[in-house]
Order: C-alpha cells, then sequence, then structure tokens
C-alpha cells in the first residue's frame, strides 16, 4: 500500500490521506500496516521468530541428547518403549538403538544451520534487492520439521521406561563421595576454618584407602566437635546421601506447574 519505496508515491495520485487510506484497507483485512515498509517485507521480526523457533529446537535436542546417553548399555537408566516385535537395530539384534532421540537430534543438526541464511536474508541493497526471494521459501520447513520434532518426542516422552534397578546401581557406585558437598557447608556453617580443603583432603584418602567417607570422619577426633553441633536431619543426610535431594521433587512440580499455566494448558 505504501509503494515500492514506502513513500505512497502512486497512492498519492489519488489521494489527499493516503496513509488514513492504507489504515481503512488494512482495516476491513483485519490487518495493521508497518510504519516502515518498501516493495519488500522488512525482515528482522522473521528473523527473530525464526530464531525463537531454532533455540527452542536446540533444547528438545539438548533434551533428547541427554535421554540417548542415558539409554547406553553402560548407564541404562532410561529408554524408548519397545514394541514386542520392534527392531532396535539392523545389524544387531539385542540393541535398542534411541532411534527417536536420535532423530530429533539429526533434525536439530539439518535445522539450525538455517539460521545463516535467515540473517543473510536481512541483508538487501537499499532496501530494495529481492536476492532473498528464494531462499525465504525454505522457511516453512524450519517450523515443519521443529513441529514434527516435538511431536515425535512427546510420544516417546510419554512411554518412557525407567530402570530403577540400574539408577540405584549408578547412584551406589558413587554415592559415598556425594557426602563430601554437604559435610563442608555444614563443617563451615559450624566454624570449621577450612571446611572446603579438609572435605577435598579426605575425598582423596577415601578414594586412596577404598573407605567410604562418612567412616573416615567419623574416625577423625579433631572434627567430632563440629559434627556435635549437626541437628538429627544434617547428620541424617551425612550417613544417608539418597536423602540430599534438597526439594528436587517439590521443584519439578512447581516448574511443570509454571509452563502449564503460562502454557494454558489442563
Amino acid at each position: 500500500m505504501a509503494g515500492a519505496v514506502g513513500a505512497y508515491n502512486a497512492s498519492s495520485l489519488f489521494f489527499e490521506e493516503p496513509v488514513k487510506f492504507e489504515e481503512q484497507v488494512m482495516d476491513e483485512l483485519g490487518l495493521k500496516a508497518s510504519p516502515v515498509s518498501t516493495q519488500i517485507v522488512e525482515p528482522e521480526f522473521l528473523v527473530d521468530y525464526q530464531g525463537s523457533v531454532v533455540s527452542a529446537f536446540g533444547v528438545i535436542a539438548d533434551l533428547s541428547d541427554d535421554m540417548r546417553h542415558l539409554q547406553r548399555n553402560e548407564i541404562g537408566e532410561v529408554g524408548e518403549y519397545f514394541e514386542a516385535k520392534q527392531v532396535g537395530s539392523s545389524t544387531m539384534p539385542q540393541k535398542r538403538n534411541p532411534i527417536n532421540f536420535e532423530n530429533v537430534k539429526s533434525m536439530w543438526k539439518a535445522i539450525m544451520p538455517r539460521m545463516m541464511t535467515a540473517y543473510m536474508d536481512q541483508l538487501s541493497e537499499h532496501q530494495r534487492d529481492l536476492t532473498n526471494s528464494a531462499s525465504m521459501r525454505f522457511i516453512p520447513e524450519i517450523l515443519a520439521g521443529f513441529y514434527v520434532s516435538v511431536v515425535r518426542l512427546e510420544k516417546v516422552m510419554s512411554n518412557l521406561v525407567v530402570d530403577k534397578n540400574n539408577i540405584q546401581r549408578n547412584f551406589n557406585m558413587n554415592k559415598h563421595m556425594i557426602v563430601a558437598e554437604p559435610l563442608y557447608i555444614l563443617l563451615a556453617a559450624n566454624g570449621h576454618p577450612d571446611a572446603h580443603e579438609y572435605a577435598r583432603e579426605m575425598t582423596l584418602k577415601s578414594q586412596l584407602e577404598k573407605v567410604p567417607l562418612i567412616k573416615l570422619v567419623k574416625k577423625d577426633k579433631s572434627i567430632q566437635p563440629y559434627l556435635k553441633k549437626l541437628n538429627k536431619k544434617q547428620l541424617g543426610i551425612l550417613y544417608n546421601p539418597e536423602s540430599y535431594i534438597g526439594i528436587a521433587s517439590e521443584k519439578t512440580e512447581m516448574v511443570c506447574g509454571h509452563w502449564k499455566k503460562e502454557l494454558n494448558i489442563g
């Protein structure tokens, strides 16, 4: 409506107030005219939109990568649900490849570099050339790729298989060292002059002697005055590292509740 250079040259031949005429036409179409325009659509809002989509794509690709690693044989904490006759690997019958998680990351790798084209399409010689006329036609593929991946990930996450035995096994492999963090924090809070260094040295000793950290600490007479200042809950965490989870469960519910509210979903 504003013309090739955005100055209403043509419409001014017929209307005293070409901007008002533009507004009337836009109103009938349910649109609002941009305050600035030439023969090409200003690209910045579209670049920002694509950037947001690709950024969100990165989030689900990162999640997929984490799930893919957690499905590895040596970790085996989670996995995709497999039907009775579903083939997991084309070469190794015993394998259950994380095909959906791999697909999402693969799609992200195909889509993410297209942001370079989006940024290049921002530039136009004197805001007049149409060198973006072909490249911008691929923008729907960015949206389609993201949508397909969201649907795929939602489906596999809804049927995620969790192996609690493997989770417990993996936790037990290093559970004694988890005590190091609450130990030094509690010691420092109760007046120990160099709590972090003490905990560090004791963890090294624990690894060398292959003795649980808390057992070494309990035998150390110099540390007893500090341990006596701890309450039952604090001592319980030192002797039972599984309880050192803060408010993880509640926080998870809070985050889910926040996004349900933001997205207006039940």
